[in-house]
């Protein structure tokens, strides 16, 4: 089975149509979404009728798709996120809250979990550290988690918690399938890896094969939008360089 593995959208329609108009040429047997269809940018609407039109797309909730439809505190976002989430919400029709409720946090198939966060706190937990990727790895039974959240592509791969690596700079990795795996697949419509463009990853399930690809997008379409909306200069800023 091959999968296209997304995250982190943020309501960027451009990057996600960039995203989706590679695939139309490159079919895959599934697309998922380790969640925050929406927040920082300009359409979420467009972004979750685009993404619901797919007859084989499927999204787990991260934490702005949960902050949008009031189901977290985000007293403990900055600013400019509160911001970009009051605006997303007042875009957002009943339809649309309805389906980012009806998220689940977590999707297990094939040996395959997939979360926002981490399995520990799938719809906040940030896995940066190593540290942190060795607490969680006992905490999930699959052989591979797909996580979002921090915007940076990684994997991380241990042999029985004990021998661990990061992979960190690299466009395609062949998995060891006596390893386990947790792949971070970066962010489509907000990338903070000093990479401006849309990321997107391909899984093959036969062939054990994990490929990255980077896309460009119209970045200045999806900045003129912000800031018709009065979004904060920062978040509109910060898509030209990645960061």
């Amino acid at each position: 089975m091959r999968y296209a593995i997304i995250s982190d959208i943020h309501s960027n329609l451009e990057a996600l149509n960039s995203v989706l108009d590679f695939l139309q040429s490159n079919p895959v047997d599934k697309i998922i979404s380790c969640g925050d269809i929406v927040g920082y940018g300009p359409a979420p609407k467009q972004c979750i009728n685009k993404l619901l039109e797919l007859k084989n797309f499927i999204s787990v909730m991260g934490n702005h798709d949960a902050a949008v439809i009031n189901k977290i505190d985000i007293s403990n976002f900055n600013n400019d996120a509160k911001e970009a989430v009051k605006i997303n919400k007042n875009l957002l029709s009943d339809n649309e809250l309805n389906y980012l409720n009806s998220l689940k946090t977590s999707i297990s198939e094939n040996n395959i979990l997939f979360v926002h966060g981490s399995p520990r706190d799938p719809i906040n937990e940030y896995l940066f550290l190593l540290e942190k990727f060795n607490q969680v790895m006992p905490l999930f039974k699959e052989k591979i988690c797909f996580v979002g959240h921090t915007h940076h592509p990684m994997i991380f791969e241990t042999d029985n918690n004990s021998t661990s690596n990061f992979y960190q700079e690299f466009d395609f990795l062949k998995l060891d399938e006596n390893k386990r795996y947790i792949i971070n697949v970066g962010s489509v419509g907000q990338p903070r890896d000093n990479n401006p463009q849309a990321c997107l990853v391909f899984f093959d399930t036969k062939h054990l094969t994990v490929s990255y690809k980077r896309l460009p997008y119209d970045i200045e379409k999806t900045q003129q939008n912000m800031a018709e909306l009065n979004m904060p200069e920062k978040l509109i800023h910060r898509l030209s360089f990645g960061m």
